[in-house]
């Protein structure tokens, strides 16, 4: 994984949507203030963040990977339970340092920790939220397109990509506005089906399409 500091989140939830957050796409600050005064602790900073800027938006919080909705936040021991993988297969927490854990079992958790820490983390999930299905237009370009992993490297080179998210199995990459290529590895090795487009225009990305022989998904 390449260690990076992320940007503030209020730019990258900014450049997602191509504008900046409104009070309409958050939860206000009295909606956080009963869920921390329900749980008995407060809602760590990261995450009161992420919330109160898009906690009403189904894209990001809800497009791949599924956030708790604010009344359903819960504590298991010291860790606050916030997010839920797309298929229930596992869950993650966060704790008072802003650490993120792991488990794959709900009833007798096993936790284990993240490499990166709570604003790192919701910075990679926000873009794959995008990625995997908040933006509605997505296309790929099968791995039979390339023959040499140097092949991918050229594409992504002459697209101008900039690496966004490159942890364990993931790299997102940015290819102007509101546009990602993104792609699951193994050790390096591209995964099937291959690379993907993900764009918020129709126009832009029926360009890209067009430009870098990516297929509609339709």
């Amino acid at each position: 994984m390449t260690a990076f500091t992320p940007p503030p989140l209020s730019d990258t939830l900014a450049w997602l949507l191509g504008r900046p957050v409104s009070a309409e796409d958050g939860l206000t600050e009295d909606e956080l203030a009963a869920a921390s005064h329900r749980l008995g602790c407060q809602v760590p900073p990261a995450l009161h963040a992420y919330y109160a800027a898009v906690g009403r938006r189904t894209d990001l919080m809800a497009g791949f990977q599924r956030f708790a909705p604010l009344q359903d936040l819960e504590c298991l021991g010291d860790k606050l339970l916030f997010l839920e993988e797309n298929q229930a297969v596992c869950w993650w927490a966060t704790d008072a340092q802003q650490r993120v854990w792991q488990t794959t079992d709900l009833d007798a958790p096993d936790w284990h920790e993240e490499d990166l820490g709570l604003d790192a983390f919701l910075h990679t999930i926000a873009y794959y939220q995008m990625a995997q299905g908040g933006y509605p237009f997505c296309g790929v370009r099968a791995c039979h397109g390339f023959s040499t992993q140097g092949d991918l490297a050229a594409l992504l080179h002459a697209m101008q990509a900039q690496a966004v998210v490159d942890v364990a199995g993931l790299r997102i990459f940015t290819v102007g506005p509101q546009a990602l290529v993104w792609y699951l590895h193994a050790e390096g090795e591209l995964a099937e089906p291959g690379l993907f487009l993900s764009a918020l225009d129709a126009d832009r990305f029926e360009a890209l399409c067009a430009q870098w022989d990516f297929d509609d998904l339709g």
